[in-house]
């Protein structure tokens, strides 16, 4: 037999004196080990994006808020006050905000289906032209208060756009939501606040 094939014996059988078995071998569970270790990064990935409408959340700080201001719609004032001793539905929107085009019909749904609650959007940093024309698109009725500078949303703690709070009748923060969602996300956390869950 000549050298040639001998070696070839060997390192098929693996008892080969060159390691050329052992190092493939090597080569191939690094080679695993790198696409599980891509595969977990990808799963990750897309659960931390998420695939479907915000969740709320229970906050129940006893933060009781206090927000009035004019209305960019109506240049009415309008204040939380108005409605005291019924919980309140405080939506902070954008007319520039994507998030909030996708769950504005919604919302609109919402307040018509719900008039146990007041809803009232908090119009961030917008201006009256879009703000209207977003009022119109969407058929809103209810009640903004504007907020050019961005202050009265960063009192509540904002995380982003849109972000629902959810106020008892005593206007505390007992449930959030950070993003948009659907109707049934919005009814979720209105049952959530109103049972002081």
């Amino acid at each position: 037999m000549s050298q040639k094939k001998a070696r070839a014996a060997r390192q098929h059988s693996g008892t080969g004196t060159s390691g050329g078995s052992a190092r493939d071998r090597s080569r191939l569970l690094w080679g695993a080990a790198a696409v599980v270790a891509v595969a977990l990064v990808g799963v990750g990935l897309l659960a931390a994006r998420g695939t479907g409408p915000a969740a709320a959340v229970n906050v129940s700080s006893g933060k009781e808020i206090s927000l009035s201001g004019t209305d960019p719609i109506t240049g009415n004032q309008v204040s939380l006050d108005d409605y005291a001793g019924k919980p309140v539905v405080l939506n902070v929107w954008a007319s520039w905000c994507e998030g909030c085009r996708a769950e504005a019909v919604a919302l609109r749904q919402f307040a018509e289906r719900h008039p146990e609650a007041q809803v009232i959007g908090l119009d961030q940093q917008d201006s009256e032209g879009p703000a209207r024309a977003f009022y119109a698109e969407f058929g809103w009725k209810h009640p903004s208060i504007d907020d050019p500078s961005g202050e009265a949303a960063k009192g509540l703690g904002l995380q982003g756009l849109p972000t629902t709070f959810f106020l008892d009748s005593a206007h505390r923060i007992v449930t959030r939501i950070v993003g948009e969602t659907d109707l049934a996300g919005f009814e979720q956390a209105l049952e959530q606040a109103l049972s002081g869950a």
